[in-house]
């Protein structure tokens, strides 16, 4: 009896991931943007509009995208996940930890980024007008000038 549970006890301690089952690899992190309203692409896939919250692995690439603003790019960053530890002596553990990305996790639950708008002929016309064109179609030149108020 007391062999079998011996046994059973060493299985348990070698074959477990600690990391893997008790905290995965991926948080649920909630994403802003100001302006509100940009798209959230994680490594490349749309995943909402801000605000929104999604789950994301360590070293995950974040986009966010919004009509006349420049892109924003955020890693996501990471910490060594404590509760590996629980691993013990256990190669396979382990391995099954580094395997899952468990090792890791995201150390943070908030982002917010403050998208910057980009300069545009409507945003100047906007603001100004038009003094005069004039087209140069020898060398093809067109240049404008816009007066602001």
């Amino acid at each position: 009896m007391k062999k079998i549970m011996l046994t059973s006890l060493i299985a348990l301690m070698l074959l477990t991931s600690c990391a893997s089952i008790l905290t995965g690899s991926k948080r649920k992190v909630l994403f802003e943007s100001n302006p509100n309203g940009a798209k959230v692409y994680v490594n490349g896939f749309e995943k909402g509009v801000t605000p929104v919250q999604i789950k994301v692995k360590a070293e995950d690439r974040i986009d966010f995208r919004l009509e006349n603003y420049k892109e924003r790019v955020v890693v996501m960053d990471s910490d060594f996940n404590l509760v590996s530890i629980l691993n013990g002596i256990s190669i396979i553990g382990w391995g099954i930890d580094a395997l899952t990305g468990s090792l890791k996790r995201v150390d943070t639950k908030y982002v917010k980024v403050d998208l910057e708008s980009v300069a545009t002929a409507s945003n100047y016309l906007e603001k100004g007008r038009i003094q005069s064109v004039n087209i140069n179609t020898d060398e093809k030149i067109v240049e404008t000038v816009i007066v602001l108020n």
